[in-house]
């Protein structure tokens, strides 16, 4: 009886290395990495205008995006938010590895206080958020 008991330990020793070896790891989806910038324009698909704080009558806000990490084709969201709100939701394609892209908001000149954006991946996953504000300049003496 326990030659049979010690053969079966020795025999569970022997194969549990075996059977961990021939299975293959999940491999995990690449992480998508995002760069952003809020801006007041993009020329030759780059941010210009760049700053944390703009002027009620700024007219439009650009967030820039460089997305890279991305096998194959996939989405992602800019969603923007004022004072906590959400106000929009663009949905953008990523098309290539490494890809740039943008959505703007038109700003009202009312809509003074904070405000943020997120940057999402198409699984809802965050992968930036930048916050900025529109404030009135203080008058020159």
């Amino acid at each position: 009886m326990l030659k049979r008991f010690l053969f079966g330990v020795v025999l569970i020793a022997f194969l549990m290395p075996v059977a961990a070896l021939s299975q293959t790891p999940t491999e995990a989806a690449p992480a998508l990495k995002a760069e952003a910038q809020v801006c007041t324009g993009i020329q030759e698909r780059m941010p210009t205008g760049m700053a944390e704080t703009f002027s009620p009558d700024v007219g439009q806000i650009y967030l820039w995006s460089k997305i890279t990490g991305s096998e194959g084709e996939t989405t992602i969201k800019h969603i923007w938010y004022y004072q906590g709100k959400e106000m929009a939701t663009v949905e953008l394609p990523v098309r290539s590895s490494s890809y740039r892209t943008w959505s703007s908001k038109n700003i009202l000149p009312q809509w003074t206080g904070d405000w943020s954006v997120k940057v999402e991946d198409a699984s809802g996953n965050v992968l930036k958020e930048l916050s900025f504000k529109i404030e009135p300049t203080a008058p020159t003496q």
